[in-house]
């Protein structure tokens, strides 16, 4: 029963305040008789040491689902949330043996942002110019790849006649006609998972997919036919760096399919984008360092046809054959030198530690 005798804090603008304050911050963590907490550039910092009781919680709670109590008892609640100038995606979630509750909330712009405000490098729309193929965006948790992929759908849609389909969990962008048809779907709302909502796709004519996360073998399989036979494919996948998107991709085939599924990906792939974001030197603000592999005229389909070369497309990457394809550590010592960040930030992002301190070395 909730105690109505005391006035409760009026949470849902405390969180509206902190998201009009100007300061930067991605997500907003509440937890039942815990202080608020927002992430920041520098990480997780406390907003006061007044703890957050369950009674203050629920006006939120109700905003984000009316039955949030009979719903949490079998799984996590994943909802957006819409305010005036921004998106909220919530999880809510119970937490200590079930006895508290917790509210993780991850902050989106209203509409997606230019793609070329991503912080992406320019030529990222030469891969948008492929009609067909498959670009994957890979990075850890909170890298900022929803944000890319809703850029880059959003470019096509103003610039393509095309009939644009998603599959996402949730529907975090959404995303206005313009000059294509853009339908979207929602795991489990209007499609059972990621890998059925995709089947289901390439039966309503789509020109452009969009798979929220490649997760499973099904996924994988109807990603690599759909950018086979003449669909252009976006997909995110959770990975520490470019190339081994394509491993895990590869990975998710039975041995004795990969060499074949190899050969059919390095005709298929228009490119990698890996993403991370880091806090500026300031600690002010955030960040893009990317790593790019692009198969332009089918360079580094070699490397991926024979799985025993894979491993090669690093070394390309560094050559700089296409002048588009790069490794993050040299992304991550440019923005060291620049004084975008510092070298111990840069040395916490990097899947190659050794490597970036010799370049850093060398540049002082």
């Amino acid at each position: 029963m909730i105690n109505d005798t005391f006035p409760l804090r009026d949470l849902l603008s405390e969180i509206i305040g902190l998201l009009n304050s100007g300061n930067t911050l991605s997500d907003i963590h509440i937890e039942q008789d815990a202080p608020l907490m927002i992430k920041t550039p520098r990480g997780w910092q406390q907003v006061s040491t007044e703890p957050v009781t369950l009674e203050d919680m629920v006006h939120v709670l109700r905003a984000i689902d009316e039955d949030w109590e009979d719903k949490i008892i079998d799984s996590a609640i994943d909802r957006p949330f819409l305010l005036t100038e921004c998106r909220l995606r919530c999880n809510v979630y119970r937490m200590s043996s079930g006895s508290k509750v917790a509210i993780s909330i991850r902050w989106l712009p209203l509409h997606p942002i230019a793609l070329e405000k991503t912080g992406l490098p320019f030529y990222v729309k030469t891969m948008l110019e492929a009609n067909k193929g498959i670009i994957l965006v890979t990075g850890p948790t909170g890298s900022g790849k929803t944000t890319t992929i809703a850029s880059m759908l959003d470019y096509l849609n103003a610039s393509r006649s095309a009939h644009i389909i998603t599959i996402e969990e949730p529907i975090e962008y959404q995303l206005e006609r313009k000059q294509s048809i853009v339908s979207q779907k929602e795991v489990p709302t209007d499609t059972a998972s990621f890998s059925s909502g995709l089947r289901e796709a390439m039966r309503q004519k789509p020109d452009i997919l969009m798979v929220g996360e490649i997760r499973d073998f099904d996924t994988a399989d109807t990603v690599l036919h759909a950018g086979d036979s003449g669909h252009l494919v976006l997909a995110t996948m959770h990975t520490n760096s470019a190339l081994s998107a394509i491993s895990k991709l590869l990975g998710f085939f039975p041995s004795e399919q990969r060499a074949q599924r190899a050969a059919g990906l390095s005709n298929s792939l228009v490119g990698v984008i890996f993403q991370n974001l880091l806090p500026t030197e300031s600690g002010e603000n955030f960040v893009l360092a990317s790593e790019m592999i692009f198969n332009n005229n089918q360079q580094v389909a070699p490397f991926i046809a024979d799985l025993s070369k894979l491993h090669m497309i690093s070394e390309f990457m560094k050559r700089k054959e296409d002048n588009m394809s790069r490794s993050l550590n040299e992304v991550l010592a440019q923005l060291v030198e620049k004084k975008t960040i510092n070298s111990k930030d840069a040395m916490r992002s990097t899947y190659n530690r050794l490597e970036l301190h010799e370049m850093l070395n060398r540049k002082r």
